[in-house]
């Protein structure tokens, strides 16, 4: 795949400015005879959005564990705390660091959006191209991407759900190639919110033979060890594995569940998120399973079993590791062990033996720093599978909107080992119910960058963990970079 690398659109302009790369001509970036004459080509520029996606740009460092989790305050503040840090953890974005931050998102998000509309305006009069169903596969895991992308710009940049008047300008949604800077103004949330919809949808249809259905996970994820005679895989085609590293048919109805949620139509969000927990492999078992004590035995605190959607990103140990494993960088201010002990750890499978924190010695002083262990799979060596969408969370919106849901809850305390912990609250009652999931979303996704979604949607505006303070509403609507700010007109 690497080698492919070089003649993807969007990977070149990681180069440029934000304003640069809208007027780039897309037809001379992406060299169209030599990406859209074979199956492969398009597949390639497909793989290079993922690339960009796993990048430390997005989800391999920026939209994961740096600006949701330091808008969060998951991250404190240290003595010699950097100007980044300090500044998104006060909402200031007039910052030169936290500013840089922003306009990097945004253009690496956009410039996803520009590989895959390139694929989409090329793909339907080359569909003779195609073989094994593959042309389904393209067109729906980009149609499915484009709605998924501009879902995550909308959840940082739009405002929180309570205060999003449908009328109200909110983000651009872009569905062409294109130069003209009309075609990137900002739309209305009804319209935005229509178009991720209608995306969605496309992308489900064109997906309903996803071969992700036909194989377990396991079996699509070792083609060299478990293909062949063997189990039945010989003549698979190669693009049909690693589904789980894909935007496939599930990760399609998990992000209508989180649409759903975000719009505030739950009845909608629980009846997808079921779908995603109830799917099956062909013999009958449950296609993705509830992390366990095994799994978190072997190293794997980010529970793979569950992954519904993530991303490979091969530079993890170059640009998690500094990160979190030494103790003279940003982000490894993690709480303190009086803040972790009021995590409820106990027999929690995912915070006791430190297993998610530790505290080590700085080298040659007596002072201790308290690292951050849910990415190091060794001492130096940062995990490479990026969680984007995980089984836990359909779990917590099925529960969320449907308080008998007891016995999803207790499936889930069970595999968490917190039976004890659930085990006599009145989870019928609200409020009792709303600390329940508010705590087992900040345990469960520390460093995934999801609980600031959570605290957005519900619009939650003082905090006391891990220490108190109170914010605005207004704090959650990141502003749309200077550079980019004509097209919210």
């Amino acid at each position: 795949m690497k080698k492919h690398i070089a003649i993807i659109l969007g990977l070149a302009l990681l180069t440029l400015s934000c304003s640069d790369w809208l007027d780039v001509n897309p037809a001379q970036q992406i060299r169209e005879q030599e990406m859209f004459e074979t199956q492969r080509g398009f597949q390639d520029l497909l793989m290079g959005v993922y690339i960009r996606m796993a990048s430390p740009a997005l989800y391999g460092r920026n939209t994961t564990v740096v600006l949701p989790e330091l808008m969060t305050h998951h991250w404190l503040a240290r003595t010699n705390d950097n100007q980044l840090s300090a500044a998104v953890r006060n909402f200031d974005f007039t910052q030169t660091a936290s500013r840089n931050l922003l306009e990097t998102i945004w253009l690496n998000y956009f410039s996803a959006i520009v590989n895959l509309n390139a694929i989409l305006a090329n793909i339907e009069q080359r569909r003779h191209l195609f073989s094994s169903g593959n042309f389904e596969l393209v067109k729906g895991e980009a149609l499915g991407l484009r709605a998924f992308l501009h879902f995550e710009i909308l959840r940082l940049w739009g405002s929180a759900p309570e205060q999003m008047v449908l009328g109200n300008r909110s983000i651009p949604y872009v569905t062409q190639v294109t130069r003209n800077p009309a075609d990137l103004m900002s739309l209305t949330y009804d319209e935005v919110l229509y178009r991720i919809l209608a995306d969605l949808n496309a992308a489900q249809e064109l997906l309903a033979n996803d071969p992700i259905q036909d194989w377990t996970n396991t079996e699509l994820n070792s083609p060299g060890a478990l293909g062949g005679t063997a189990t039945g895989m010989e003549g698979v085609d190669n693009f049909h594995f690693f589904r789980q590293f894909r935007f496939n048919l599930y990760a399609v109805k998990a992000t209508k569940a989180r649409y759903f949620m975000w719009i505030g139509e739950p009845v909608r969000a629980r009846e997808y998120a079921m779908m995603v927990i109830n799917a099956q492999n062909p013999d009958g078992s449950s296609r993705f399973v509830l992390g366990n004590e095994f799994e978190v035995s072997m190293g794997r605190l980010t529970f793979p079993s569950e992954h519904i959607f993530a991303l490979n990103n091969s530079l993890a140990t170059q640009t998690l590791a500094p990160v979190f494993f030494e103790h003279n960088t940003a982000y490894t201010q993690a709480p303190t062990s009086t803040d972790l002990l009021s995590q409820e750890s106990g027999t929690d499978i995912r915070l006791r033996d430190n297993r998610m924190w530790e505290y080590r010695v700085i080298p040659g002083q007596a002072q201790r720093f308290n690292t951050f262990r849910k990415f190091n799979v060794t001492e130096h060596t940062a995990i490479e599978n990026m969680p984007i969408i995980r089984l836990s969370e359909m779990f917590f919106i099925a529960i969320e909107v449907d308080h008998t849901a007891d016995d999803l809850l207790r499936t889930f305390a069970i595999s968490r080992d917190i039976l004890n912990l659930i085990e006599g609250e009145d989870h019928s009652d609200p409020e009792v119910l709303f600390r329940r999931l508010e705590w087992e979303h900040r345990k469960e996704f520390f460093g995934e960058g999801q609980m600031l979604f959570f605290n957005k949607r519900h619009g939650i505006t003082e905090f006391t963990w891990p220490a108190t303070r109170t914010m605005t509403l207004e704090n959650y609507r990141l502003p749309i970079p200077e550079t980019q700010s004509m097209f919210e007109l």
